[in-house]
């Protein structure tokens, strides 16, 4: 914090949630043209040779760039508790991280979801398995930006 100000510092959470909800919209914008029923057999087709290649590069994204907003969120609600209480934002960090977190209790769904696509499942019809997957993507991904968001918001000065 010494090199961040305060108010840099509790921004913190939200810059970097903001960056991994951009790239799980990313996920999602690309992931879903593949929806497409004018192209479902091609999909079926290409998914699982597709998602072998992409997988470890989105694993690699996914472990380096999603554990920053719960870290700053622990960090921000620790060490700025009593002007986060004054303002009435401190539960909203605390929820925040908490889906922050929550977003990996999805992890063995997920994985299992992406590995029926690499594996062409279900009988070749891997669009079955990604409409899946992106359902659950869209779940588990929204609620932490609003959280984090209203956290933030809740502690600027009012006006009358």
């Amino acid at each position: 914090m010494l090199l961040l100000g305060a108010k840099v510092f509790r921004l913190c959470p939200v810059i970097s949630l903001t960056a991994s909800l951009l790239w799980a919209y990313d996920e999602y914008a690309f992931f879903s043209a593949w929806m497409n029923p004018t192209y479902r057999a091609q999909a079926d087709a290409l998914l699982p040779a597709w998602f072998k290649a992409w997988a470890p590069k989105g694993t690699r994204v996914l472990f380096t760039s999603f554990p920053i907003s719960p870290a700053t969120g622990i960090a921000t609600t620790f060490t700025h508790q009593e002007s986060l209480e004054a303002s009435g934002a401190l539960k909203w960090y605390w929820l925040g991280v908490f889906f922050a977190f929550a977003h990996f209790f999805y992890g063995p769904t997920a994985l299992g979801l992406l590995k029926a696509i690499r594996d062409g499942e279900p009988n070749g019809q891997t669009t079955i398995s990604m409409g899946k997957w992106l359902r659950m993507h869209r779940l588990r991904t929204s609620p932490q930006i609003s959280l984090l968001s209203f956290a933030l918001l809740s502690q600027q000065p009012r006006r009358c």
